[in-house]
């Protein structure tokens, strides 16, 4: 099985790596004839387009932005010959259907997405989930794929990419966005952002060895919430600056009903910081 690869961002790049080290990479092309030619070098492989691409390997990843892999599929659609490849794309929310021209050739359609963020670096893969989906042939194929990246492969319908994807955001990017919330806050008593953040660090790390630890994150919850301490939240929304309670009630009434499934707080708390922050949230 030869692989290429049209897209030559960080996914791209590190899945090219992958296939490189496996000996089954075919080529990969970027956006311009410039960037191929560096990744070509890169990767030792032979500077082509996609066009050629096709014709050469046998599974396409199509690792570019969600929103071009419609053109990309359009424009790969109108310059080859029909051929029974398989195309899959690494989107998590994106379903099939920008794939459609691709099918019309004989192409076997599906996506491959790895359940990681490749903010740069040497991103892990080995262990990671990967969502499948496509028709028999295209996610045979990347099972295969799966294997040689060392993931382990799971399916998720088209029809539930939105939510899979949304999971996801929540997992990874809502925590980074939790994280730089408190940075900013922290940031007052530390003189900058920076120092905010080696100072929260020890504590983010703390809290995703717990996190590492357990086979059930709500099991590791702690915390004012988790004792039923509604004093201690009132403290906090009293001094909160405004822009920030909207989202510390939003988590903060999840947390509630996460410490009431857990058992460490009954009926009354709950209902004592439903009140309390659905107050201050409406």
């Amino acid at each position: 099985m030869k692989v290429g690869i049209i897209g030559g961002g960080r996914v791209g790049s590190r899945l090219a790596a992958s296939l490189r080290e496996a000996g089954v990479l075919a080529g990969i092309t970027a956006a311009s004839e410039q960037h191929s030619a560096q990744l070509a070098q890169q990767f030792g492989v032979s500077v082509t387009d996609n066009a050629k691409l096709w014709q050469a390997a046998d599974v396409l990843l199509l690792t570019v932005p969600d929103r071009l892999i419609g053109t990309v599929a359009e424009e790969l659609a109108q310059s080859v010959i029909p051929a029974a490849k398989v195309v899959l794309h690494v989107s998590g929310s994106v379903g099939l259907e920008p794939l459609a021209p691709l099918t019309q050739l004989g192409a076997h359609v599906g996506s491959l997405h790895p359940l990681q963020s490749f903010a740069g670096g040497n991103t892990q893969l080995a262990g990671v989930y990967m969502a499948l989906d496509g028709d028999s042939e295209a996610q045979d194929a990347g099972k295969k794929l799966v294997e040689l990246f060392g993931g382990k492969a799971f399916s998720v319908p088209a029809e539930e990419r939105a939510a899979y994807h949304a999971a996801a955001c929540i997992c990874s990017n809502y925590a980074v966005a939790v994280e730089a919330m408190a940075v900013q806050l922290m940031a007052r008593w530390t003189g900058s952002n920076e120092a905010a953040w080696e100072a929260l660090l020890p504590l983010f790390k703390g809290t995703a060895a717990n996190l590492q630890a357990t086979q059930n994150p709500a099991a590791v919850l702690t915390g004012p919430i988790a004792r039923g301490d509604v004093c201690t939240v009132a403290k906090h929304l009293a001094a909160l600056p405004a822009a920030v309670i909207p989202a510390y009630c939003s988590l903060g009434l999840a947390t509630t009903s996460l410490a009431l499934a857990n058992g460490t707080i009954d009926e009354n708390a709950a209902d004592e910081l439903r009140n309390l922050l659905g107050g201050y949230y409406g």
